[in-house]
């Protein structure tokens, strides 16, 4: 899982220096990956301990969460009004201090996150603020979710596969209606973001029921994961480049949710060739500190252009990765896995 999520950050990382022109758009695909690998992470502990104890512990495990997410959200934005402070001009200030109140409090309100719009001020590409939109959307729908699975896991106890079964039914029928182009006024629903997260859930699913089966991997189950891996991965792929990025329409918005929901899955299964290939030191050390990458980037891609307007979006990736990368080594090492460790 840190290995895949390291591959997404990497995408919006490149997507965001301009590399690809306008014909390639990596930035739509990253996140969707990063969303439906959330949804999928937040699913399966919780349906694990349920099934364990009869009890999803979900106050505990949102603590946790919020030990994780919220510094290094504060972190960005303190960083991002630093550099503006210094190298900006007041109106940019005045701007940017705008658009991270406007996320902060969760100015949106939930009836606006039902359809599909969450802040009162969305910034735009440009700004270094840009990932503050997916933070609320992000975090709303995590928590919504959790206190659903929560309440529907009380009856059942440890008697969970029924719950797995409607959920993942729920999911699917979310999937069908999103792919139709139904319902377009209902934004959790029919919006690519908001469709990747319950995809993971519906992943989560049913590596839940494959667990709670109990059977072993037999090499015929190997060799039909690894091409359905592979298959899903080439979708993924060819929907990210001809849809830019999920954005070009439905089917390709649909394409590269599911694939991504599909790898997710079939990386869990025993001796996937696939799961090895991802699980490599580089990779997984990125996908640990990819949420600090993702929002700590734009800031300094922004100071970087501001003060060499020339550079060639090769070298944006190069100088500002490795910024960003020592910036995120500090913010993870020092701060998150700190406070994780704290009781």
């Amino acid at each position: 899982m840190d290995g895949l999520r390291g591959v997404a950050v990497l995408a919006v990382l490149l997507h965001d220096t301009g590399m690809g022109g306008p014909y390639v758009s990596w930035s739509g695909a990253g996140v969707d990956v990063l969303l439906v690998l959330t949804g999928f992470l937040t699913t399966l502990p919780l349906l694990r301990r349920a099934t364990a104890t009869g009890r999803t512990g979900v106050a505990g495990f949102l603590a946790r969460r919020a030990k994780r997410l919220i510094p290094v959200l504060l972190v960005s934005v303190a960083v991002t009004l630093t550099v503006c402070w210094a190298f900006g001009s007041p109106r940019v200030i005045h701007d940017l201090a705008r658009q991270a109140l406007s996320v902060l409090p969760g100015h949106g309100g939930w009836a606006e996150w039902a359809h599909g719009r969450t802040l009162g001020a969305v910034p735009t590409t440009d700004s270094p603020l840009a990932p503050l939109w997916l933070w609320d959307i992000t975090a709303r729908s995590v928590l919504a979710w959790s206190l659903l699975l929560a309440f529907l896991c009380l009856p059942a106890r440890r008697r969970l596969t029924a719950v797995t079964l409607v959920a993942a039914l729920l999911v699917a029928a979310a999937t069908v209606v999103a792919a139709r182009g139904a319902l377009p006024g209902i934004g959790v629903v029919t919006s690519m973001r908001t469709l990747a997260l319950p995809a993971g859930v519906g992943a989560a699913c049913l590596v839940h029921l494959a667990e709670r089966g109990g059977r072993a991997v037999s090499r015929p189950a190997v060799v039909l994961l690894t091409a359905t891996g592979l298959a899903a991965t080439a979708a993924l792929a060819v929907s990210a480049v001809l849809g830019g990025g999920g954005q070009g329409g439905d089917r390709y918005t649909v394409a590269v949710v599911l694939g991504a929901a599909l790898l997710t899955a079939v990386l869990c299964g025993d001796r996937v060739p696939l799961a090895r290939l991802l699980s490599g030191d580089l990779l997984t050390e990125i996908g640990r500190m990819s949420y600090s990458l993702f929002l700590l980037h734009l800031p300094v891609y922004w100071l970087l252009r501001r003060g060499q307007p020339d550079l060639s979006s090769l070298g944006l990736f190069l100088v500002g990765g490795v910024a960003t990368w020592f910036l995120s080594l500090l913010a993870h090492y020092l701060l998150i896995e700190r406070l994780a460790a704290r009781p």
